[in-house]
């Protein structure tokens, strides 16, 4: 069964609820952390495409800091894979608002998404599916995974 993560309430809410920061920083960076704790974490994700994360996946897979982490640090070794590894086996949704949608910052290729909107949100996709059909750097054959062929895989339909 697939697992999807998504924040309900952000850590430090109190402090970031001014500017709009508890979706603007709150949001991805309480994806990052359910998204380490399920890779370093009890939990088993061992099997391709078994996770998904909202808002592109979050903060962590552009974090620099944890393939280095997990490298040099005993406390992180009964990790079979590197984080690399795990977050090249979860789905991402395409609610990152970027230019370049698949592309990590460590310039590694994510899977591709499953489309996203964010509907009843202030800065939502209003039109997610055009936002992809639109892109000018995705094949057909990426266009189509991520607006159809991904979401019927991942939920085996």
């Amino acid at each position: 069964m697939p697992l999807f993560l998504h924040p309900v309430e952000v850590i430090g809410h109190e402090r970031l609820g001014a500017y709009y920061l508890t979706n603007l920083l709150g949001n991805p960076f309480e994806s990052a952390i359910a998204a380490a704790h399920l890779i370093f974490g009890v939990c088993s994700i061992d099997s391709p495409g078994s996770s998904s994360a909202a808002h592109a996946g979050g903060a962590f897979p552009g974090s620099s800091t944890a393939q280095p982490g997990w490298e040099k640090r005993s406390d992180l070794k009964h990790v079979k894979h590197s984080p690399i590894d795990y977050l090249r086996r979860f789905y991402y949704d395409t609610v990152g608002y970027s230019t370049r949608p698949g592309i990590s910052g460590q310039g590694n290729r994510r899977r591709p998404g499953v489309d996203g909107s964010d509907y009843c949100f202030p800065i939502a996709y209003e039109q997610p599916v055009k936002i992809v059909v639109d892109h000018p750097s995705l094949d057909a054959e990426a266009k189509r995974s991520i607006v159809e062929a991904n979401a019927r895989r991942l939920l085996k339909l």
